[in-house]
Formats: C-alpha cells, structure tokens, sequence
C-alpha cells in the first residue's frame, strides 16, 4: 500500500493545489455576480455552464487523452482552466463569463478523466477502496478549504481571479516533474439510458435530482448566503462547511445501506435532506453559526444521495454493465447539474433567496416519494444479495472512470499485479427481471 500511495502522491498533490483554486473560483465568481447585481436567473444559466462544459467533455475526451497521454492532457487542460480563470478578472460581462465557464469545465473534467483512469489503472484491486478513499478526502477537503481563500482579497478586484489561476499553474508542477510512465487510457462504453432506467427506476431518477440538487448548490449557494445578509467571511464558512460535512456521515450511511433496504435508505435520507433543507432556508435570522451547523448535516446527508444511487444500480446491474451502466449515471447526473442551477434560481427569483433550499426541499420528497412508490411496485432484493456501499467523489470532480475504483468492479483491462495475489471474487449476479 505504502508503494501504491507513494507512486500516486504526485498526482494527489497536483489535485489538491488544483482543487483549491477550483473551489475558490466557482464561489468567487458566483459571489461577484450578485454584487455587480445579476438577477438570480442570470447567475443561474451563467453557472450553469460549468456543467455543459463538463458533460460535453466526458463524451469527447477520451480519444484526445488516448493520443496524447496523461501526463500532456494533465497540463494542456491546466493552461486552458488557468487562462479561464484570468479572462474572467477583465472583464464583467454575464455573456464572456458563461464562455469561460463552459471552457473551465470541460478542461476540469479532462482533468478528472485523467486523474481517476490514471488511478485506476495504477492501482491494485486490493487496495481501490482505500485509495477511492484518500481520492475523495483529496478532492472533498481541497473544494472546502478553496471556499477559504475568499479572504484573502476583496472579491470585487482581479486579485482572487489571479490566485485561482495561480493554484491551478502550481499544480502543474508536481505531475509535469512526475517520473512515473503515462498509463494507457482504455476506452469505455455506456448503456442506453432506456436500459439504466430498466435496470434500476429510483437509482435512475435519484442521479439526475441529485445532479439536480448538487449543481445549484455550487452554483447558488453563495447567492444565498449573500443574499440573506451574510458576510464574505461568512459566506466562505456557510460553503466550506457544507462541502466538508459532505465526509463525515459517508461511513454511517453507507454501513445502513448494507444493512437494510437501499430504497428505503434513500427514501429516510431524501426525507431528512428535505427537513434539514426548509430549516435553512428558515433559520438564517438565528445567525451564521446556527446555520452554518445545519448546512454540515445537510452536506453530509445530500452529499451520500449519488453514491447510494449507484450502490442501488449496482445491485441490479449485470457484472460486465457495471462500468458502462456506470458513466451513463454520470452522464444522467450531469444533465441534471445543468438544470439545476437554472430551475433553482428561477424559484429564488419567485419567492426570494430562501427558495434555493425550499427548491432543495421538494426535490428531495420527489426522490422520497418515488421510492416509496418503487418500494411498493418494485421487487426487492434480499439485504444479503445487495452489494457493498462505496463512497463517491463529490459528482462535480467524478468522471465515468472513478466507477473503475470501486473494489466490486470487473476490470475491463489488463491490471497491474503488485501483490502476487490472482485470487479473483467475482460479484454476485444479478438475473435481468430484477429491478430497483
């Protein structure tokens, strides 16, 4: 293990320098938008366009990474997101912003597809989980401590749009002075969307209303916080704290999840995402420490809803449509990103700031409300048949090759053998007629 991780701490490094100047940008920008007094709709489409950028690029970057290698993609999209992030400190223009931000998030995601392929592929199948693990305690902490930064200038200069671009020119530098070979990217396929929903209805339906969910809390909970009178520093504390609350009840989730109905799981914890969701949008008159200590239960509550989608499909999925089936998730979760941030601040334009997370609210009694129904039409899977829950990246850093982490995963190419072990324990598998 010691090997493994050590072989990978540049890349590790690299991520973090680099997440930190993402995570600052994304609240920066959106901050900026609601002091230069853009609508919350504007905000809504310009932020949006991170994720059209992203999803585009996880359609159309694999063959670019197969040509040139990881280690050159890893640097060409670097420049790309570095120069993103500096155009956006010349000048304040809704329509220039929306460009960068479809352009920052394509090159975020070929940045993604390169860090997890590159894990994947170095990475010993008994040792995935731990390293899923330290990928996602990478990514989750570098998103929070970004929000930070907000800080350390005033957000109405170029400066931070400078330091955001800054961060990510220095993660450069790890991966560009790495001695490690380039990995060999193998190509990956989806399953229809007709045959996900086939496969599992509610795991379906859950990844787009998380994506949903996810996207307009990156995009406009800053206009929230800013809104409701929160200061700058406030502001930095409300988001960090929800992205970081996103880790601590991960294991506690997950271990429930095992033990009991996925369905049901998912339906107690959309209904406590929604409680907790209607006592924000209520409970900013009571100060930024009383909101700030729901915002982490709602983190760590909404922030498990896309893993137990996936643990839910992965249940019902036949072993060699668990990676594909997998990116098509991904896919369904990135459309919903796009809507998210659009529909969210048409209803914050309709009833005020609080409809950010009284819009969460009913999402989440949507999810709760179809899983009841699948409970009721569907067939259910004995406890003892289900698979084992696996953490996942907060979806905005995860591509379609973070599912090849996962311990539980036929590995659809040669694998590097550190240990000596060939001892293989293939899943369960599932007959098609079953559903979730």
């Amino acid at each position: 293990m010691t090997r493994t991780l050590a072989s990978l701490a540049t890349l590790f490094v690299s991520m973090g320098i680099l997440l930190l100047g993402g995570g600052l940008l994304g609240t920066l920008l959106s901050v900026r938008m609601g002091v230069e007094g853009f609508r919350s709709e504007t905000i809504g489409l310009v932020m949006a366009c991170y994720s059209v950028g992203f999803v585009v690029a996880t359609l159309v970057c694999a063959p670019v990474i197969q040509k040139v290698g990881h280690i050159r993609c890893f640097a060409a999209f670097s420049a790309i997101a570095c120069c993103a992030a500096l155009v956006h400190g010349l000048l304040v223009d809704p329509w220039l912003w929306a460009g960068m931000r479809i352009l920052f998030g394509f090159s975020l995601a070929g940045i993604y597809m390169v860090t997890e392929s590159w894990l994947n592929d170095r990475t010993p199948r008994e040792y995935r989980g731990r390293v899923l693990s330290i990928y996602i305690i990478v990514t989750s902490v570098s998103l929070g401590s970004g929000q930070f930064l907000l800080n350390v200038w005033d957000v109405t200069d170029y400066q931070l749009f400078s330091l955001a671009a800054i961060l990510m020119a220095a993660a450069l530098v790890p991966v560009a002075l790495t001695r490690a070979t380039s990995p060999e990217l193998q190509p990956t396929r989806r399953v229809s969307l007709r045959r996900l929903y086939g496969i599992s209805p509610l795991a379906t339906v859950t990844a787009f209303a998380s994506g949903l969910t996810n996207g307009a809390f990156f995009a406009l909970g800053p206009v929230f916080a800013v809104a409701v009178g929160f200061s700058i520093t406030q502001v930095a504390k409300f988001m960090g704290a929800t992205i970081l609350g996103g880790l601590f009840l991960q294991y506690v989730i997950g271990r429930l999840s095992d033990r009991y109905d996925r369905r049901r799981v998912i339906m107690v914890v959309t209904s406590l995402v929604a409680m907790v969701s209607v006592a924000v949008a209520m409970a900013y008159p009571l100060g930024i420490w009383f909101v700030v200590g729901l915002a982490v239960i709602w983190g760590g509550l909404n922030f498990t809803v896309y893993a137990l989608a996936l643990a839910l499909a992965h249940d019902f999925m036949q072993p060699d449509e668990r990676v594909p089936a997998s990116a098509t998730m991904l896919l369904t979760h990135g459309m919903g990103m796009i809507v998210g941030p659009i529909l969210l601040a048409r209803i914050m334009g309709l009833v005020g700031p609080q409809g950010l997370f009284l819009g969460f609210a009913i999402v989440a009694v949507t999810i709760a409300m179809f899983g009841w129904y699948r409970s009721r039409v569907g067939e259910a899977l004995p406890v003892d048949a289900q698979g084992a829950y696996r953490a996942a990246p907060q979806t905005m850093t995860a591509t379609q090759y973070s599912v090849g982490l996962q311990v539980d995963v036929e590995d659809p190419q040669l694998e590097f053998d550190f240990s000596g072990d060939t001892e293989q324990h293939p899943p369960i598998v599932r007959g098609p007629e079953q559903t979730g």
